[in-house]
C-alpha cells in the first residue's frame, strides 16, 4: 500500500506518471544556484560580523541564516520543494557559515590551500554545530 494525498492506494495505482511530477526548469535551476550562493555569501558575511560581537547566541543566528538561505532557494525555484533543492539549500547554508572563516584565512594566508585548511580547522566543535544548525534550518525550509 502507498499513502497518497487522496488516500491509500496499491503500489501500481499510487505511482505518479512522469508527466505529473513537478520539476524545476533548467533556467530556474540556474537562478536557484545563483540565489543560494549569493545569499550564502551575504549571509555569511553578516554571520561573521554577528559572531564577532555575540558568539554566545551564534547557534540561533546560524539557524536563522540557514532559514534565510533556504528561503532564497525556495523563492528562486518558484516555491518548489524537493530533496534536491533541500540538499542544495543545506550545502549553501553550510558554506555560509564557513564564509567568514574563509575570508579570514584568505586575509592571513592569501588564496591557497593554507587558507582553506585554516577555514576548516579553526573554531572546532562550535563551527560544526553552527554548520549543522544552518543546514537544518535550510533543509526544513525546502523539504
Amino acid at each position: 500500500m502507498v499513502y497518497t494525498p487522496v488516500g491509500v492506494k496499491c503500489a501500481r495505482c499510487g505511482h505518479m506518471p512522469k508527466s505529473a511530477r513537478i520539476r524545476v526548469k533548467p533556467e530556474r535551476m540556474v537562478l536557484t544556484v545563483l540565489a543560494g550562493l549569493g545569499s550564502a555569501a551575504v549571509g555569511g558575511y553578516v554571520f561573521g560580523l554577528v559572531i564577532s560581537m555575540i558568539s554566545f547566541f551564534a547557534i540561533i543566528v546560524a539557524f536563522g541564516l540557514g532559514y534565510g538561505v533556504g528561503e532564497a532557494v525556495s523563492w528562486a525555484s518558484g516555491r518548489h520543494h524537493s530533496q534536491r533543492l533541500a540538499t542544495w539549500a543545506a550545502a549553501c547554508a553550510g558554506l555560509a557559515v564557513l564564509f567568514p572563516f574563509m575570508l579570514l584565512g584568505f586575509s592571513v594566508y592569501g588564496a591557497g590551500a593554507a587558507a582553506l585548511s585554516y577555514a576548516l580547522t579553526v573554531g572546532g566543535i562550535w563551527k560544526l554545530l553552527w554548520i549543522a544548525a544552518a543546514a537544518y534550518g535550510a533543509w526544513q525550509r525546502n523539504d
